[in-house]
């Protein structure tokens, strides 16, 4: 068995003709004809069948790790402020490993994630609770958008031509501007006779321009009255307008998101910051409760590096499960179809030659590993025992990945084998020293034997082949 294992992999090789069984037949009796019985003839080599044993291997090489490993540090960058145990101690699980400074910080960190998640919560709880009212209020800016669209719009029509005034409005502001055209023309000859030292010419000059400026205002209502509205003035009416029913569309939208419930959008929104909360009250837990480093499970120490005092960031503590080691294993990226998971393995350290170790295949990488171009398919190999005195992590050793395995069954060498069609065979058996062409099942072939699974019997001759004699 150790002796198996420094062999390379064996691939299937087997000598084979084509055509059919017969033309196999003839062309033997074309060799054996009794017209060259004249000739030299040629001798028959045969080979008996016989009963053994066939594997087959994929070999490679492996490194010893540990079954279960961890990096262990503090939750995040700090100060050392105590390590419990140096490499090579054995600890179980819980024991205390080290401790970091500064855990008044930490647990500041989490009283204020705290206060953030309760704040947050409040708020969605808020916007749920003030639901109704939030939907009223919004129903009420809806009615006041309308009621303001309302207002534009009446301003917009009164302000055109033909509609700031009805008809008697008008005549009535035509009749106003005579009476005023006339007052103003009386006033105008009674200021002519004083003099403008003379206190009555005074009081007839003021009464005189009274009387032009009710004119005016009477020309000026009646000119707006029958107007229309500037450039300027109408972009600004058409402007408002526009304003009100944009106003009132966002405040119908605002209200058919809240009349059946609050707003999804701001559910969301503090659903959202009340997760973030979480998730950050999580972490600042995490961290504080990871100042304090226990052992997740038994083992020993394997690597510490830092020193309390020292300023660390990420793992600094290394321990390992030394009773549950593995293998790490590699082989040739051309044995990819000869391994698996449930495989069994056997297994030889370079330290120890003279012990095998089995093991089974539990893990198989679904790439290939590629190192100065050369292709590997990388393993993992659960080691069968509970005790491996004597064996270090990182030791190398030598690994035979069995792929197929046929105990106590009917062996002939390969070069018995005719290969009819793929996957079809037949071999030459000698009976009353002729031979006959027989067709067979083979299992198991490496480069030497095939296992034959039905056809022969352990005992018959079959021939290998002829060697010309002299």
């Amino acid at each position: 068995m150790l002796a198996r294992l420094n062999r390379r992999p064996y691939r299937i090789a087997i000598a084979a003709i084509t055509g059919a069984a017969a033309l196999g037949l003839v062309y033997y009796l074309a060799i054996y004809s009794p017209r060259q019985a004249e000739a030299t003839e040629p001798e028959i080599q045969t080979s008996v069948v016989r009963r053994g044993d066939l594997t087959l291997y994929a070999s490679g090489s492996g490194t010893l790790i540990a079954g279960k490993q961890s990096e262990l540090g503090f939750g995040t960058s700090g100060t050392v402020a105590q390590i419990y145990v140096q490499p090579g101690d054995v600890v179980q699980a819980g024991d205390l490993l080290a401790e970091q400074a500064d855990v008044e910080g930490l647990e500041a960190e989490v009283a204020a994630a705290e206060l953030a998640l309760h704040e947050a919560q409040q708020a969605l709880d808020t916007l749920r609770e003030q639901a109704d009212l939030v939907a009223a209020q919004a129903q009420v800016a809806v009615a006041d958008a309308k009621e303001a669209l309302d207002d534009a719009e009446r301003s917009w029509w009164s302000q055109q031509e033909g509609y700031r005034a009805s008809s008697v409005t008008i005549k009535a502001a035509e009749a106003a501007l005579v009476v005023a055209q006339d007052a103003m023309e009386r006033a105008e000859s009674r200021s002519d006779d004083f003099e403008d030292d003379d206190p009555q010419g005074a009081q007839g000059y003021k009464d005189y321009a009274a009387a032009v400026q009710s004119y005016w205002s009477a020309l000026a209502s009646l000119n707006w009255y029958t107007g229309h509205p500037t450039e300027t003035q109408q972009a600004a009416l058409d402007a408002e307008v526009a304003l009100a029913t944009a106003q009132l569309a966002e405040a119908q939208r605002a209200y058919e998101k809240v009349k059946d419930g609050p707003d999804p959008d701001e559910v969301t929104k503090a659903e959202l910051q009340v997760a973030a909360a979480e998730a950050e009250l999580a972490s600042a837990r995490r961290n504080l409760d990871m100042a304090v480093i226990e052992a997740p499970f038994a083992g020993t120490v394997m690597e510490i590096t830092a020193d309390p005092g020292d300023e660390v960031s990420g793992a600094f503590l290394t321990l390992a499960d030394l009773s549950v080691v593995k293998l790490e294993i590699s082989l040739d990226e051309t044995d990819a179809d000869k391994i698996a998971v449930g495989y069994p393995v056997e297994v030889i350290f370079d330290t120890y030659p003279d012990h095998l170790y089995t093991g089974a295949v539990v893990q198989v990488s679904p790439s290939l590993s590629t190192e100065m171009g050369i292709g590997t398919v990388e393993a993992l190999v659960q080691l069968e025992g509970d005790s491996f005195d004597g064996l270090l992590l990182g030791m190398n050793a030598s690994v035979d990945v069995i792929s197929g395995r046929a105990e106590g069954v009917a062996l002939v060498p390969v070069e018995a084998l005719r290969e009819l069609e793929p996957g079809k065979y037949a071999v030459f058996v000698m009976e009353d020293g002729q031979p006959r062409l027989r067709t067979v099942e083979v299992g198991l072939t490496d480069l030497t034997y095939a296992e034959i699974t039905s056809g022969l019997d352990v005992g018959e001759v079959v021939t290998t082949g002829v060697v010309e004699t002299g």
